[in-house]
């Protein structure tokens, strides 16, 4: 019975993992939009798990505020406002730009070595035009800058905030390939070279490049919701 009991409590959490994991991808990939209602029982049924794994990662995804309680006590997708987008990327760049100096104090010629390989994809894929993976491999240098930075307390955070701003760039449909790409090149130039200054400037400056695009959608979206309402 005891073998039993930890069999049905690793089933629970594998299904509650699961149905975190797989909302959230919906979320972050808008294919579930800004404001849409949840129906738990819907999503149970396409899931094919019980009511109650669902509701656990309905509470996991509330407290990361992707999902949103309505006062009638109905959950729906977090709605965008392009006040937060703005607040998330100063943020992030004041963030990423302690990373950048960071990582620049801290890198190792294998660390080089690896970060010249996901800025040569992303210039790769951005000559092929496949936006999708310029920020598939624009992702993995920041990621890989986090862990040389050593500095725990921005990462943290950090991951925290990508979330978000994955679901307003997806909202926007679109990246400058290109300019992405010369950033990237200057940023890790400056970081081959030691220079901590430029390195934090040149990462700031490419965070907030991209937040206008996100911002402009973000407002779309809740004119058009407030026209809804009215």
């Amino acid at each position: 019975m005891k073998e039993l009991n930890k069999t049905v409590t690793a089933i629970r959490i594998s299904a509650k993992d699961f149905a975190y994991q797989e909302i959230k991808n919906k979320i972050l990939k808008c294919e579930f939009t800004p404001d849409q209602p949840i129906v738990e029982e819907d999503l149970a049924k396409e899931l094919e798990i019980s009511r109650t794994p669902l509701r656990e990662a309905m509470q996991r995804l509330e407290l990361e505020e992707l999902v949103v309680r309505q006062p009638n006590g109905r959950l729906k997708v977090a709605p965008v406002s392009a006040q937060e987008v703005r607040e998330i990327f100063v943020v992030r760049s004041m963030l990423e730009g302690i990373i950048a100096a960071e990582a620049a104090e801290n890198c190792t010629e294998q660390d080089i070595r690896h970060l010249s390989y996901f800025v040569q994809m992303v210039k790769q894929t951005s000559d092929e035009g496949n936006m999708e993976d310029v920020s598939h491999y624009g992702s993995q240098f920041h990621t890989y800058l986090y862990e040389v930075s050593q500095n725990k307390t921005a990462v943290k955070i950090l991951r925290q905030l990508n979330d978000h701003i994955t679901r307003y760039r997806r909202l926007a449909h679109f990246i400058d390939t290109k300019k992405t790409s010369v950033e990237h090149e200057m940023i890790l130039d400056f970081i081959k070279k030691k220079d901590k200054h430029n390195a934090e400037s040149m990462m700031k400056n490419h965070v907030l490049n991209s937040m206008e695009q996100a911002v402009a959608v973000a407002k779309q979206y809740e004119d058009t919701m407030n026209e809804i309402s009215d």
